[in-house]
């Protein structure tokens, strides 16, 4: 590509252009976004041309591609924006036979993303996506060149698109790291209702139903990991989760009646139960139903991990920018070991010529990926926690 428009030049677009960046690509990389942000851009030098959202006129001439990396309805805004730039109409009356943009999005949910993009005249042409990556970390400045490595990148062409209509996007997808996965929009949104979008809401349902007889003698602090693991995305902002439930209400709502449908299975296999009272245990034991349900449980925990898919651990991490030299690992692996702290998991991420290795790194607690991060920082590396 010779040039690339990230629009909305947050974590993950912050992320595109570090990549880009390290690995010396010709690309002219193009921010848009808001004065503050822009800013703080061309401070890390992370692109080459820098427009305010509002000059579209401006940024979406001479792209190859533009990405559209903001919230899911400011995606919708700049669709429509784009629908009604002046300069398109040469286009509309055969006066120029210059080559057409490839337009993309990295939302959360596709279906009402796609149905505005396939609408947009020429030169434009839309291909929906969304990557299964990200951070709580949401600006420029925690960007992450190996953010995507092994990860899921969804792409979604209209019905009948041939690959070569969007193969600048399949081309970035890859050079990233991640894995393209082709799909349509609706089973997109049906697929990320179940395994995202569901699990926040119950998490965020989870968090916010605390009784009162807990919290008024403070025992929500005696929680265990169990309860703290199914409760951490309840902190996620109510800003981006605003946009993903009006957008894919229906698939979401539908995944949360199928959760209800098990919930009271379970409640009713628990009241099956012929408990212990009076200290005696019970003479009738009439488990089978719950047993049932706990080793479905198993299975479809167990598929999470098939071979080949990927998963999220459940360790704290943080990646380590390597130089490509003898010792790199040893000169890492060295202090941390001399300082006691016990590493859980240790990936090196997938090396690109001309692009520093970066070295993943998981510890079982935040304080020891903490104290890691204070050592390496101190011998001069560059680190950020996952």
């Amino acid at each position: 590509m010779k040039r690339i428009a990230l629009v909305g030049f947050g974590l993950l677009a912050g992320s595109i252009a570090s990549a880009l960046k390290q690995a010396k690509r010709p690309t002219v990389i193009r921010a848009v976004s808001s004065p503050a942000t822009l800013a703080r851009a061309r401070e890390l030098e992370l692109a080459d041309e820098f427009f305010e959202y509002g000059d579209v006129e401006q940024w979406s001439r001479d792209c190859d591609l533009i990405l559209l990396c903001s919230p899911i309805l400011h995606i919708l805004k700049t669709i429509d924006a784009l629908a009604h730039v002046k300069w398109t109409a040469q286009y509309d009356a055969g006066q120029s036979n210059a080559p057409t943009c490839l337009v993309s999005d990295i939302g959360s949910t596709k279906v009402e993303i796609c149905k505005a993009g396939v609408k947009l005249p020429a030169p434009f042409r839309f291909v929906g996506s969304h990557p299964m990556a990200g951070s709580e970390k949401r600006t420029c400045e925690h960007n992450d060149p190996a953010i995507f490595e092994n990860a899921y990148w969804f792409v979604c062409p209209p019905e009948g698109t041939e690959e070569s209509a969007y193969a600048e996007l399949l081309q970035l997808v890859k050079f990233l790291g991640a894995t393209p996965v082709v799909f349509p929009p609706e089973h997109h949104d049906r697929t990320m209702a179940w395994v995202s979008h569901m699990p926040q809401m119950l998490s965020s349902t989870l968090a916010g139903n605390l009784p009162e007889r807990l919290l008024k003698h403070n025992y929500q602090h005696y929680a265990g990991r169990a309860f703290r693991d199914m409760t951490r995305i309840a902190a996620s902002g109510w800003g981006m989760w605003h946009d993903i439930a009006v957008t894919n209400r229906d698939e979401t709502v539908r995944a949360l009646g199928e959760v209800r449908d098990g919930l009271e299975k379970t409640i009713e296999a628990m009241n099956a139960l012929d408990v212990v009272a009076d200290g005696k245990p019970a003479t009738d034991d009439r488990s089978a139903g719950l047993e049932t349900i706990f080793k479905a449980g198993n299975e479809g925990r167990a598929s999470l991990f098939a071979p080949g898919r990927n998963a999220g651990a459940a360790f704290s991490e943080i990646t380590v920018q390597l130089k490509d030299k003898p010792g790199a690992l040893l000169s890492v692996m060295q202090p941390l070991a001399e300082e006691g702290l016990n590493i859980r998991d240790i990936e090196l991420m997938k090396v690109r010529e001309n692009v520093a290795g970066t070295l993943l790194l998981a510890f079982k607690t935040p304080d020891e990926a903490a104290r890691a991060v204070k050592i390496l920082r101190y011998l001069g590396y560059e680190v950020k926690e996952r």
